[in-house]
């Protein structure tokens, strides 16, 4: 059984969510590996809609799938209840500050926090760049606040330096929220990346969809000592990825000054590249942690997959 944010009532489901889930299940349909995914509000194609999570049968093994290792109660719950299931953790990022939660589950195939992190599972697919004749159109793409990481974040500076950076340009600006919701669905916020010139987000995701759809991205990471957005991002090899708390407006502008360059296209398909290749072994790594516990009884005790 595959479970995640778009399993609960209220887990702020993203896109980025939704096609790693995705992408996990197309590559475990292919290894002929039989399981569902579990969704709660949307009837997205190839999932299991239920209405009462809690009420499902006990599977074997189940399977998180993407986002941060985060202690909330009702994921709590849901392990709790299916607390004799072998627990996987798949494209997920492991957080200092969550001993507990971490625990809590037999085998993690990371994205980020720990060493020998694979990567994000979301990325299948790319748009190649096409060449333009400025930036004058940006999306924004904020995550705000975030509070599982138990310290304060810099959004407040990060989001000041980028709409700072709008204002000097007087660029033309399209928020582009990646949560799911009525009115906010998948092609909607793949249309919205597709119509900027590029985007300048405090999310992960949004820096890993605005590559993929050929667009050039500022992302800068809010969390003090640098998170996923920073580590996820910068195994692509795309440059443009600073931490709030080191970041100046000399550098921004003159990432921004680079988009306009001759070789843009060039450095956003190479990232592309090493994004389809990271993403196609982090999912390999995980279909094969899924395989083995298939075949094994549950383990005693966590084992990070590199």
């Amino acid at each position: 059984m595959l479970i995640w944010w778009g399993s609960f009532k209220g887990g702020g489901a993203t896109l980025g969510d939704l096609w790693a889930v995705n992408n996990l299940s197309a590559d475990l349909n292919r290894h002929g590996i039989g399981h569902q995914i579990i969704s709660s509000s949307f009837d997205w194609p190839g999932h299991r809609r239920v209405e009462h999570l809690f009420y499902l049968r006990h599977p074997k093994l189940l399977v998180f799938v993407c986002g941060p290792l985060a202690s909330w109660r009702k994921l709590n719950d849901f392990l709790d209840i299916h607390s004799g299931a072998g627990l996987i953790a798949a494209g997920v990022s492991v957080l200092a500050n969550q001993p507990t939660m971490v625990q809590r589950f037999d085998r993690i195939v990371a994205r980020d926090g720990v060493a020998g992190a694979t990567f994000d599972l979301a990325i299948s697919k790319v748009t190649p760049p096409i060449a333009s004749e400025g930036i004058r159109r940006v999306g924004l793409c904020l995550r705000g606040r975030q509070n599982e990481f138990g310290r304060a974040t810099l959004h407040d500076k990060a989001e000041a330096m980028i709409l700072a950076l709008i204002g000097r340009h007087k660029l033309e600006v399209l928020d582009i929220d990646t949560v799911l919701r009525p009115g906010n669905m998948p092609a909607d916020i793949e249309a919205a990346f597709n119509s900027v010139d590029c985007v300048l987000t405090t999310r992960m995701h949004g820096g890993l969809m605005s590559l993929a759809a050929g667009k050039p991205v500022i992302a800068i990471d809010q969390v003090p000592g640098t998170a996923k957005v920073s580590e996820v991002m910068g195994r692509t090899g795309w440059p443009h990825v600073f931490s709030a708390a080191a970041v100046d407006d000399d550098q921004l502008e003159a990432s921004f000054a680079s988009f306009s360059s001759p070789g843009a296209r060039a450095v956003i398909s190479d990232a592309q590249q090493r994004m389809l290749r990271l993403s196609t072994d982090a999912r390999s790594a995980s279909v094969a942690a899924i395989a083995e516990m298939l075949l094994t009884p549950k383990a005693g005790k966590p084992r990070r997959d590199s």
